[in-house]
């Protein structure tokens, strides 16, 4: 994965990730509620009507870290987040975002920064926020992330939505895969060439090519560093 070095790196990625989760989503590789339990901290995912921005998904663990009632939530949602966020803060934004859906670009995600109190803390933490339209549900959907270590938190979460996503997105390559073509992925992973393979695993060496060109195709993969990805995420090579 790439390192990202400024905060223009990681928000230029985090306009990727929402594009990308868009597309997972709406092909059904992955749902927002495992993509909350697998991200840190107090950042979360959440989506909304565009219309009078209520929510229409929230997770548990949402909801754990603004120590809100979800029924109380979705049915007085004004005045429920009237109690955590910032004066203010959600009618601006609101507004901000309503302008921007209906502007040339509303289909490009948006960004602002709304203070909540998390946990249930008297004290406001700021939430730079990242929302997308999305173009099958015209849901807005919004990653959370607290201003607090924003780059440290920010590098875990892409991190961890990268990997995250492609293991959902490369798994039934994974199962299709035999065991003999994971022995042979690891050792291509860690550097062995076609004959050293072959003498590891008491095979012919050409018996080791055809594994090969059967593994190219299987994972549609043509570098040695995405063979070397596939292998990490799998737990094929620590």
């Amino acid at each position: 994965m790439h390192k990202y070095t400024n905060e223009e790196e990681i928000l230029a990625a985090l306009e990727r990730q929402a594009l990308l989760i868009e597309q997972k989503i709406n092909k059904g590789l992955v749902t927002l509620e495992y993509l909350n339990d697998e991200l840190p901290g107090a950042s979360a995912i959440s989506t909304h009507d565009t219309q009078e921005f209520k929510p229409v998904f929230i997770s548990k663990k949402s909801l754990r870290i603004m120590q809100l009632n979800k029924t109380e939530l979705l049915s007085q949602p004004l005045q429920t987040l009237s109690n955590i966020v910032f004066p203010g803060d959600f009618q601006k934004n609101a507004h901000w975002v309503a302008r921007h859906l209906s502007g040339k670009y509303h289909q490009l995600p948006v960004s602002y920064i709304q203070r909540m109190k998390l946990y249930g803390k008297s004290t406001y933490t700021g939430i730079y926020t990242l929302s997308k339209k999305n173009s099958q549900t015209n849901n807005l959907m919004s990653i959370y992330l607290p201003i607090v270590n924003f780059g440290e938190m920010s590098f875990k979460f892409l991190r961890l939505l990268e990997e995250n996503l492609y293991i959902k997105a490369n798994y039934y390559r994974f199962a299709q895969l035999t065991n003999r073509e994971k022995e042979i992925i690891t050792l291509l992973a860690l550097g062995f060439q076609n004959n050293e393979i072959a003498d590891q695993l008491f095979i012919s060496k050409s018996t080791v090519e055809q594994h090969r060109k059967n593994l190219k195709r299987k994972l549609e993969i043509k570098r040695f560093v995405d063979l070397i990805r596939f292998a990490q995420a799998f737990d094929l090579i620590y």
